[in-house]
């Protein structure tokens, strides 16, 4: 019966979705959105420290969702609105667990990424890693003549955690969002959708590899994450328990509630909280797996870092690139990237 019923839902919601998913012709803007190509699957976002250029996640894969495969980390200059091959070198093992290592030979699977200044003033880079095992990977992103990555470890969660998100603060620990088991199938991830259980929790790693599962986090397909270290709080996304939660870490309670259909990544930017929701069925994104482009619409949420009540709302259309997974807010304008699509796109505030 369960099976009966979520096919049945399937069928309606994918059927509905075809409205909004067309294809697109070229590389064009619109009055809505400037896009700039070239891109696989941009899912994620960060600014450089001297804010003129975007590290760029580009996503190979998940499962269930859609096959596991490599990606890149890239970059993309603000300037001159063109993208750029990021350099990576490999140092020691500095910042990860000792007893994780990496073939030089192997690319990386990236998705969620966050950057931080460290208190000795290194810039460290965390990436969830889903190829060609699940790992979080250490980076220094370093500056000379040109913005480049050194790779400074890692932290191997093969069989132990599914990661989608990661958040450091500045001694170089995170906090990363388990969104469920590794093995869950394609038909409890949908039939989730509706039923709403907790599948995940928010995971904090220090760094002498000990790993502390968060209880009170527990929640609905956990997503996008980010720390407000000044006040011990964090913001989690749950995608499919459709809401943003702030908790206080030192009560270990919540603080903030924003209702929103399916957050997906958070970021934290000139005191506010930016969350970017789709503003469609989940199952809908199911028709998606063959499209280079999910053109389903999205929303990106303003909110309060305090309390998380609602600032700003900016809905998009997204008639010519994929849905928003991120959206990084930068001198007027906000920056998107999305995990299916070969753009990044630009809207004004």
């Amino acid at each position: 019966m369960k099976i009966f019923t979520l096919l049945i839902a399937v069928m309606t919601i994918t059927s509905c979705s075809q409205l909004f998913m067309q294809p697109i012709d070229g590389c064009k803007s619109d009055d809505e959105l400037t896009v700039y190509c070239g891109f696989r699957n941009p899912e994620d976002l960060a600014l450089t420290p001297d804010e003129k250029f975007l590290i760029v996640s580009e996503f190979g894969g998940m499962s269930p969702l859609v096959e596991m495969s490599p990606g890149k980390l890239s970059l993309f200059d603000l300037q001159n609105k063109m993208k750029l091959e990021l350099s990576i070198i490999f140092g020691d093992n500095e910042w990860g667990s000792r007893n994780c290592t990496r073939d030089k030979s192997i690319p990386f699977g990236p998705h969620g990424i966050d950057l931080i200044t460290r208190k000795d003033g290194r810039h460290q880079l965390a990436v969830v890693s889903h190829y060609p095992t699940e790992s979080i990977e250490m980076f220094e992103l370093q500056y000379d003549e040109n913005w480049v990555l050194e790779w400074k470890g890692c932290i191997n969660i093969e069989n132990q955690y599914y990661f989608n998100d990661v958040s450091l603060d500045d001694d170089g620990n995170f906090y990363a969002t388990h969104m469920f088991d590794s093995n869950y199938s394609m038909i409890n991830l949908a039939w989730n959708v509706f039923a709403k259980s907790n599948t995940g929790f928010v995971v904090k790693w220090i760094k002498d590899n000990k790993f502390v599962k968060l209880e009170y986090t527990a929640g609905s397909f956990p997503n996008g994450i980010a720390l407000d270290q000044e006040n011990n709080n964090l913001v989690v996304n749950y995608n499919f328990g459709d809401k943003t939660i702030l908790f206080d870490m030192d009560n270990q309670n919540q603080i903030g509630i924003f209702e929103y259909n399916s957050p997906d990544n958070v970021i934290i930017k000139d005191e506010f909280v930016w969350v970017t929701n789709h503003d469609h069925f989940a199952i809908s994104a199911l028709r998606c797996s063959k499209k280079t482009n999910c053109t389903l619409p999205f929303s990106v949420n303003q909110i309060s870092l305090k309390n998380l009540s609602l600032i700003n709302s900016y809905k998009f259309k997204s008639n010519n690139m994929g849905t928003g997974t991120v959206a990084l807010p930068h001198q007027g304008s906000l920056w998107i990237g999305s995990y299916r699509s070969d753009r990044i796109a630009e809207g004004r505030l």
